[in-house]
């Protein structure tokens, strides 16, 4: 970031940017402490996240050439691991998951976010600000929730005879008079949507717009 343009923020509105992002540390970090697997990590790259925005929004990182490589190296390299995570829970679960998907790209942005200021064309930080003002609505609107992709499909379940289950099938009658049920079993969240609370969609929805905002005026 250029030290003219974070000169020019108005110092209540840096502080209030540092203030939105460490409240969003905390939420993320309650629910790390209170999940497990998974789930802990997502949380713990958001926290990672956001706590990176709060540094930037402190001190001028493009003043610091060390603290630029560091902090380009570190978010490169979770934007891996998050990548590589999303490709194998989609071998585990046999569907892919957004969620991780939109992680690892966020993650990437914040890498580019810490490059030195003659490294970033500034089409290419509209553009991530552009995609971050769709993060904004899209978490802000719970519209990650309706990705169709973000379910796991409907898999049938044979009830055996005499036994309730979800039934959405008229039950067989078979030639020795047993009655078998098709159920289906409801489509199931992934793994992280059941981590989507109203709370973590809104701390999202705020890290987005934090770090849109740090683009459009770099």
């Amino acid at each position: 970031m250029p030290v003219m343009s974070m000169l020019l923020l108005p110092e209540w509105l840096r502080v209030g940017w540092v203030v939105a992002l460490g409240a969003v540390v905390v939420v993320h970090l309650r629910h790390a402490w209170s999940t497990s697997g998974p789930g802990r990590w997502w949380h713990g790259g958001h926290i990672l996240m956001a706590t990176g925005m709060a540094g930037m929004y402190l001190l001028n990182p493009m003043t610091h050439p060390d603290l630029s490589r560091v902090g380009t190296s570190l978010f490169a390299a979770v934007a891996v691991v998050e990548t590589v995570a999303a490709a194998a829970f989609r071998r585990r679960e046999g569907a892919l998951d957004p969620l991780w998907v939109v992680a690892a790209l966020d993650m990437l942005v914040m890498a580019y976010m810490w490059l030195p200021d003659p490294v970033r064309p500034p089409l290419l930080s509209y553009a991530f600000a552009v995609y971050l003002g769709g993060q904004v609505l899209a978490w802000a609107l719970g519209r990650w929730d309706r990705v169709p992709v973000s379910t796991r499909p409907a898999a049938p379940a044979m009830v055996g005879s005499g036994r309730l289950g979800p039934v959405v099938e008229p039950p067989v009658v078979e030639p020795n008079g047993a009655t078998t049920v098709l159920a289906t079993a409801a489509a199931a969240p992934l793994g992280l949507a059941a981590h989507c609370t109203p709370v973590v969609r809104a701390s999202l929805a705020v890290m987005a717009a934090g770090m849109g905002y740090m683009l459009a005026v770099m």
